[in-house]
């Protein structure tokens, strides 16, 4: 399908004055400005991740909004240098030129509120890139039914969080939302008079009620000794920020088999594939069969403008992708169309695909048996759990996003094959699309 260039975001008269204007007496006043000037930009435009990306003659400055990235200009050397310097000075980094992959936080005061970021620099042949995480605030008081979760997958995780013992696992690429979702189950969890414990790297949001701990290998503080420490404090739950290697498994599974309820993220494309992570992470069949209580796979999409959308008949490539996976074809779809309230881009924010699969008896079978991937997925799809591409699906038919953003989620409807056209599931989904779209 052939897709339009993104619009440009609008930018701050005053950052194209900065940028223009020549150094002449006081450079380190100059980039602060700068700096300034361009995380107002980025919080004003609702920007998650910025970027520094060192080029023969300088430096592209972009923006990531709602997971799109968009070219916003061009920068002197100088300009870029001194940025990229500057950020990793406030992150606590050596600021001159590094061999190897930094990363760190730093604290901004924007107008009247504290900025959060995420600050990572690496090597590379043209120059040294920048790339900042902005951890704004109010994601961290997002409820679990802000997340864009179904009714039936709503009500398997409040189940889970009332009486699972075991791992609670959220799993997805990088950039899916799995730390928004844990920190939702956090919120849900601290008013349940449990004691809740973490630990984290770095911690990216501070809840009161929960004891929280910040990884620190230089003192010999990893994810591994930091929840052996946990386990001595009489915890009823404790969170793992990742599960990122065997050691952090092998802590894990300690965890969670010692009758505690253990939350946390791992990178898996989807709820089978995160059985097949564990493996890889060396856990044995038995061990996952044992604790694993539930699984909730996630990516995160653009949501649809309700200003500005409209329906229309799907277009020819829309069907054949439709066809290509087994999925019912509607009548009417809904599209991007673009408006001053989302800034020309159709879209206005993201919302949540969700897999929730709730282990049971049979399923831990399975894995005893070393079932592999793909029979785990025609399992979980034949129990009726809908798969991210049918969520999604849902989520098209109601309006809340569109045909065309589904494309550009890598790994929605890599699973959904046709062997699978048999269950359950996308019949729901079409009774649901049909019922809505007609």
């Amino acid at each position: 399908m052939k897709t339009e260039a993104p619009p440009q975001p609008t930018r701050s008269r005053r950052l194209d004055e900065l940028i223009r204007t020549p150094v002449e007496i006081d450079e380190s006043r100059h980039t602060r400005s700068l700096l300034d000037a361009l995380l107002q930009d980025a919080v004003r435009g609702a920007v998650s991740d910025i970027h520094l990306d060192p080029l023969h003659d300088g430096y592209e400055l972009r923006f990531r909004i709602d997971g799109a990235l968009m070219d916003i200009r061009h920068l002197e050397p100088s300009d870029g240098q001194h940025i990229v310097r500057a950020f990793k000075s406030h992150a606590g980094l050596e600021p001159g030129f590094a061999l190897v992959p930094q990363d760190g936080r730093a604290e901004f005061q924007v107008g009247d509120r504290s900025v959060f970021l995420r600050v990572a620099t690496a090597p590379s042949v043209l120059g040294e890139k920048l790339a900042l995480r902005l951890l704004p605030m109010n994601l961290a008081h997002l409820r679990l039914d802000q997340l864009g979760l179904s009714a039936d997958d709503y009500q398997r995780i409040s189940r889970a969080m009332r009486d699972a013992l075991g791992m609670i696992l959220v799993s997805g690429p990088t950039g899916s939302g799995k730390t928004t979702t844990l920190y939702a189950l956090l919120h849900e969890l601290v008013s349940t008079n449990r004691c809740i414990v973490a630990v984290e790297d770095p911690v990216e949001y501070v809840i009161e009620g929960i004891t929280q701990m910040q990884v620190n290998e230089k003192q010999g503080l990893t994810f591994a000794e930091g929840v052996k420490g946990l386990l001595r404090l009489d915890p009823d739950i404790i969170f793992m920020g990742e599960m990122r290697d065997r050691i952090s498994a092998q802590a894990a599974l300690n965890a969670a088999d010692s009758g505690h309820v253990f939350l946390s993220s791992l990178h898996a494309r989807d709820a089978a594939g995160t059985i097949t992570s564990l493996r890889s992470f060396g856990l044995e069949d038995h061990e996952i069969a044992a604790t694993v209580d539930l699984i909730a796979a996630q990516r995160l999409v653009r949501r649809l403008c309700q200003a500005c959308r409209k329906q229309e008949p799907p277009t020819e490539s829309e069907i054949a992708w439709l066809k290509y996976y087994a999925q019912p074809i509607p009548k009417l779809t809904w599209r991007a169309v673009g408006c001053a309230k989302c800034g020309q881009t159709g879209y206005l924010g993201r919302i949540g695909l969700f897999e929730v699969w709730r282990l049971r008896e049979e399923d831990a079978d399975l894995i005893l048996k070393h079932a592999d991937e793909r029979t785990l997925r025609r399992h979980i799809r034949q129990c009726g759990t809908l798969s991210l591409l049918q969520d999604d699906l849902q989520k098209v038919a109601d309006g809340a996003t569109s045909l065309a953003e589904i494309q550009t989620v890598g790994g929605v409807g890599f699973h959904a094959s046709r062997s699978q056209g048999g269950a359950s599931s996308p019949e729901q989904v079409t009774e649901h699309a049909t019922s809505t779209t007609h």
